[in-house]
């Protein structure tokens, strides 16, 4: 197996996403689901595996990401795909090129919305075998630029889709994933997908977690004196989440030869590396996009959870603040703020407390902040 250190994984080398995979094929005739995790955890790969299958099954797939400029290139893109998995839909595909086209937000969106619709409605048609399948990439980037762009635009995108869904109850689903939450589009973004599975993409099991790391260390050839315990140490420094794997093999790679104990060192080493070759930094440095002007009272809120040797209450975390003088002085505000940052993955309820959800975050984090 190769190493595809921040890439996305071909669908043969996904590793432990069977029960996932098979939640998503089984929620494909109730009008399929939404991917939720924490970044890097995998949500691309596993998309691109269940499409795959989703092919070999004989259902009709298309896949698009909507990381795009504008509203106009999505839909653009999205008829380009059709076309290819339908040669009576590229004429059409090539006239609403045409039609979308550019102009005032207001203009190109009716437009666009439009085009959209006939484009689908007539994909729909067509479909013989199964639903038609979308696996649309990054949808809430998109919908958050349209919702900053125009307020209520990013909702009215998402619940577009989810009107298709619904007229086309057993005959369209979408599987949709994202680097960023449905919360960071509006307040209402989530009942847009009220009607869909969400299926959650987390770390893998343990065993599979080894047994990916040792097939990399066998596929790179470096050198072990035992490759199973290397294997289970780089598994549990990266708490099983193939991303850090990827990067931890690589590292012992680079080693040349590599003993079970030297695997937290290469751990510490890509935490403090002044490069930040995992690209940890983005946990910090997109505060200020998630949370706008609380994102300083959010660092430091977090900076009390990653120096706690335990899961803190909001009352032990209200009076810490206090005793740092934050802005956070409300009880209420300060419940808001968690929910916020578990919904984003930086902290784990456990009972009426919180922590750190990833203790390699953790220890990142309190590295950057210094």
């Amino acid at each position: 197996m190769s190493l595809v250190v921040g890439g996305v994984v071909p669908p043969e080398n996904v590793v432990g996403r069977v029960r996932e995979q098979q939640e998503i094929l089984a929620s494909l005739p109730d009008g399929g689901a939404a991917l939720v995790g924490d970044r890097r955890h995998g949500k691309t790969s596993l998309a691109r595996l269940v499409a795959h299958t989703a092919r070999l099954q004989g259902l009709t797939v298309v896949s698009v990401s909507a990381e795009r400029q504008t509203y106009a290139e999505f839909v653009t893109a999205l008829a380009a795909e059709l076309g290819r998995v339908d040669n009576a839909l590229r004429q059409e595909v090539d006239r609403w090129k045409v039609a979308v086209g550019t102009g005032p937000f207001k203009f190109e969106r009716v437009r666009a919305d439009a085009a959209l619709d006939d484009l689908l409605q007539r994909a729909v048609a067509r479909t013989k075998d199964g639903p038609l399948v979308l696996f649309i990439d990054e949808v809430t980037v998109l919908a958050r630029n349209l919702e900053r762009e125009k307020p209520g635009g990013g909702d009215a995108f998402l619940h577009l889709l989810r009107r298709f869904r619904q007229e086309h109850s057993g005959r369209l689903a979408t599987v949709l994933s994202g680097s960023i939450g449905f919360h960071h589009v509006s307040e209402d973004a989530l009942s847009s997908v009220n009607d869909i599975r969400k299926v959650t993409v987390g770390p893998i099991r343990h065993d599979h977690a080894t047994y990916l790391a040792e097939c990399l260390l066998l596929g790179v050839n470096v050198p072990t004196t035992d490759r199973h315990q290397v294997a289970e140490s780089i598994a549990a420094a990266a708490e099983n989440v193939p991303y850090y794997i990827q990067h931890l093999v690589a590292g012992a790679a680079r080693e040349g030869s590599v003993k079970p104990d030297r695997i937290a060192e290469l751990l510490a080493a890509a935490i403090t590396d002044p490069h930040d070759p995992w690209d940890l930094r983005h946990y910090r440095d997109r505060l200020r996009n998630y949370y706008g002007d609380d994102a300083l009272a959010i660092a430091g809120l977090l900076d009390i959870y990653a120096h706690a040797p335990t899961a803190l209450s909001v009352n032990a975390t209200l009076q810490f603040l206090k005793t740092e003088g934050s802005p956070i002085t409300d009880r209420d505000q300060l419940v808001s703020f968690i929910e916020r940052l578990e919904q984003d993955h930086y902290l784990r309820r456990v009972g009426d407390d919180d922590c750190f959800a990833s203790g390699l975050v953790q220890s990142a984090w309190r590295a950057m902040r210094r």
